[in-house]
């Protein structure tokens, strides 16, 4: 009897501490997901931030280079010849200049390296995708910067048409951009929205 009063013993024991081992393996895993909720919660609206500074930069910059390209298009296709004494720096200057964005993407890249398993794929591949637009953009901007300085003496209608080819290829990417920002912006929004109900 005692054999079996010991056994017994035993097992509530063991079993009170399963239970116990259970009971804060639940609540270390619950609070674990709060913490990664708030922490998501915080780091996408960090990288909401970056975006939103990133647009209006982008935007600004954007209009710009709009306004460049549609006076260098005038230019080109007036009847008249280019004033050969026009030169690619004379024109910059003369209307405005040459802007160059800068995109904030501090948040999205600690966030990938820290705990990108926690975001949904969708938001990871946007994100990824307004990162490899950005570097793009970067690359064409470094392209033409390159152009402008070896010609920045120089005028005449293929260095013009050559420089609004390249203008060209970089609205071309700050349109696709500033179209990204704005997707995704809305689908966060609206995934931030969703998770408050």
């Amino acid at each position: 009897m005692k054999k079996n009063n010991g056994v017994l013993n035993y097992l509530k024991e063991i079993t009170i501490v399963v239970i116990g081992v259970l009971i804060a393996v639940f609540i270390s895993n619950y609070k674990d997901g709060i913490d990664n909720e708030k922490y998501i919660e915080k780091t996408l609206l960090a990288i909401e931030n970056d975006i939103k500074l990133s647009q209006s930069d982008l935007d600004t910059v954007y209009n710009r280079h709009l306004e460049l390209f549609e006076i260098l298009r005038e230019k080109l296709e007036e009847s008249e010849p280019l004033d050969p004494e026009l030169t690619l720096v004379e024109l910059i200057s003369s209307s405005g200049g040459f802007q160059v964005t800068t995109s904030k993407n501090i948040s999205l890249r600690f966030f990938i390296n820290q705990k990108a398993e926690l975001l949904e794929y969708d938001i990871i591949s946007k994100l990824l995708d307004i990162e490899t637009q950005s570097e793009l953009l970067q690359l064409k901007t470094r392209r033409l910067t390159d152009f402008f300085y070896e010609n920045i003496d120089e005028g005449g209608e293929e260095v013009f048409m050559k420089l609004a080819y390249y203008l060209s290829d970089i609205l071309d990417s700050e349109n696709t951009l500033l179209e990204s920002y704005s997707e995704f912006l809305d689908k966060n929004q609206k995934k931030l929205e969703y998770e408050k109900e």
